[in-house]
């Protein structure tokens, strides 16, 4: 099963090239003090930053302005990487380098090196990129935002157009937002509360390995939801002509609906599991016979080998007549169910191999 884990944190990788420093509004400070810089910068700013262990908390407010604060780096550069003419026009895309060294920062320093916790205000509307190793991450209030933990969990509230958040080890939580959303853990549990798109083109895309999924109040009109080993439980109103896709291997899915909702199902699920439903069902013509993936035919015992043209046969031994083994059950072994509730307005596919499919009233 295809799975948008590896390709959603591989994606958070930033550009961080460029060679056009902002100009900090005081010098370093002594060892152990607080460091903060600030800049004028465009009301749409891209910001990046990256460390390799560290607390990341971002906040957007209503200055036309970028402050940083750290009280574990040794140096911060606000290095602009718009490459304007300009330098009297405010910066529109902007590196933050967060160093551990007070050396001076040029192109052979590696950045994503440091080790600190890092607090910034940035626009309303400004797009956020910051990337951890071994830390947490927490960005409200801005327009879009791009995060990636390795061992942090993420938190994320009040983003406007695009979330865009991936953890290996760490769980995520998104809440108060809208537009389009991709949230992928190997290892986390992924909790989402109202949500909304921007825009009629907004999707929503979440994917575990084996952490459960947790969805509540999520109102774009696509949303697909994917776990290997956990549990998929999403809870609100369905939106009118609505896509719901839910994937799961091993584990239950679990919708709670109103008690109004109109839906169309089309369901995959073990021949061994239920579609248990508090809805009224009605089912479209027949069951079908359960569909199965066979495994291919064993050869029988004492079958000798094929031999390669111009070699002698080789001698087989002695051919023992075959023990009766039970064939394991395929876990494959699946039947397809398509029913309407109400007039059918939104559509859910459902397909779990070795989970129960629950339909809840509210």
């Amino acid at each position: 099963m295809k799975l948008f884990v590896v390709s959603a944190v591989a994606g958070l990788i930033f550009s961080l090239a460029g060679s056009t420093p902002a100009k900090p509004v005081k010098t370093d400070p002594v060892p152990g003090e607080k460091i903060e810089r600030s800049v004028a910068v465009s009301p749409q700013l891209t910001v990046t930053l990256c460390v390799a262990s560290g607390q990341l908390t971002v906040r957007g407010w209503d200055k036309n302005e970028l402050r940083v604060r750290s009280a574990g780096a040794g140096h911060i550069e606000l290095r602009r990487i718009d490459k304007t003419k300009d330098p009297s026009v405010p910066a529109s895309r902007i590196d933050v380098m967060v160093l551990e060294s007070t050396a001076k920062v040029t192109r052979a320093v590696i950045d994503c090196q440091a080790l600190a916790d890092v607090e910034m205000e940035v626009p309303a509307g400004a797009t956020v990129q910051v990337q951890t190793r071994d830390g947490d991450i927490s960005i409200s209030g801005v327009s879009a935002a791009y995060a990636g933990s390795q061992n942090g969990n993420i938190e994320i509230a009040r983003v406007v157009k695009v979330v865009e958040a991936g953890s290996i080890g760490g769980s995520i939580t998104l809440r108060d937002s809208s537009g389009r959303v991709i949230l992928s853990s190997a290892g986390g549990i992924v909790e989402v509360v109202n949500v909304k798109a921007s825009n009629p083109d907004d999707t929503f895309e979440v994917g575990t390995v084996s952490g459960d999924i947790q969805l509540q109040h999520v109102s774009n009109p696509k949303v697909m939801a994917k776990t290997v080993n956990g549990t998929v439980t999403m809870t609100g109103p369905l939106a009118r002509a609505g896509h719901y896709t839910f994937t799961n291997m091993t584990g239950d899915v679990i919708l709670a609906l109103p008690h109004d909702a109109s839906f169309q199902l089309n369901a995959k699920v073990s021949e061994k599991r239920d579609i248990v439903s508090d809805f009224q069902l009605k089912y479209f013509g027949e069951m079908p016979a359960p569909a199965t993936f066979p495994a291919p035919p064993a050869k029988p015992a004492g079958t000798p080998k094929p031999v390669a043209k111009g070699h002698p046969p080789q001698k087989t031994g002695p051919i023992i007549a075959p023990v009766p083994v039970e064939r394991p059950i395929n876990p494959y072994v699946s039947r397809r169910v398509t029913a309407v509730c109400g007039s059918g307005d939104a559509t859910i596919s459902v397909a779990s191999f070795g989970g129960t499919v629950r339909l809840k009233k509210l």
